[in-house]
């Protein structure tokens, strides 16, 4: 019964943070989708006929590589400000903390699953069809892209109250972390990008969805591991840090 009152309190807390971003907005949820889709334009723009030149679909390439960014980028900004935003509810009254950083980060899967609404109409539109076997292999990076974003949504918003810096911090780490996952080129394959990807967290993310969706194929089984592994230290390491830094970060707030 308690599980299913939590579970009912983060389907209210993420209901409640969609409805208060769109109130008083004649575009609602339109707003969301603005931002990607000119990023998209003018690198599309800009890079098609240069670094996209030999990239096969790369205005889906470059759309999909956006969304999947955009998502991560986005929900971990969100989480890392959750308990100075809820720092009222979360001194006045027994909740957890955990289920309020976690519906942050469902409110940005939530919009992500939006756009990739949109992507699937362009996908139509390049006459580019799905399969069952890709769509359920998909779901399954999608999860644990989640799992790796929620992971350090926890440990950002464990070490906010510490660090007020830390936004802009993460705005700096991002934004080099974005140019560094290919999102708008290919590596070489014996170039430094390659060797450098293999470490990043994104670039599994980012290309096992292109691989399902865009050109149909399945990627070798170490690949989804490896992502599996990146989730799972994700969420260890930012729970560990919010078990030793809650009493505090509450006391910060």
């Amino acid at each position: 019964m308690q599980g299913s009152r939590k579970l009912n309190f983060m389907y209210q807390i993420t209901k409640s943070s969609l409805k208060l971003q769109n109130e008083n907005s004649y575009l609602g949820l339109i707003w969301y989708l603005l931002g990607p889709l000119l990023l998209f334009g003018i690198i599309l723009f800009v890079f098609s006929h240069r670094l996209g030149a030999n990239i096969e679909h790369y205005p889906l390439y470059l759309l999909l590589g956006i969304i999947t960014w955009n998502f991560f980028s986005s929900a971990t900004g969100k989480a890392m400000n959750t308990l100075m935003a809820n720092a009222g509810i979360i001194k006045s009254m027994p909740v957890s903390i955990l289920i309020l950083i976690t519906s942050s980060v469902l409110h940005g899967l939530i919009v992500h699953f939006l756009e990739l609404l949109v992507f699937l109409g362009v996908l139509i539109a390049f006459g580019i069809s799905l399969n069952a076997l890709h769509i359920l292999l998909f779901l399954g990076v999608a999860l644990l892209s989640f799992v790796f974003t929620l992971g350090v949504g926890i440990f950002l918003a464990s070490l906010y109250p510490f660090f007020r810096d830390l936004n802009q911090i993460w705005s700096v780490i991002t934004r080099a972390w974005w140019f560094a996952t290919p999102i708008f080129y290919m590596p070489t394959a014996t170039g430094l990008g390659a060797k450098v990807s293999l470490l990043n967290p994104m670039y599994y993310s980012i290309h096992l969805s292109r691989e399902l969706l865009i050109y149909h194929r399945v990627p070798e089984a170490w690949m989804f591991l490896v992502l599996a592994v990146f989730a799972a230290l994700s969420c260890i390491i930012g729970y560990s840090v919010l078990r030793v830094m809650r009493n505090r970060s509450i006391e910060l707030l």
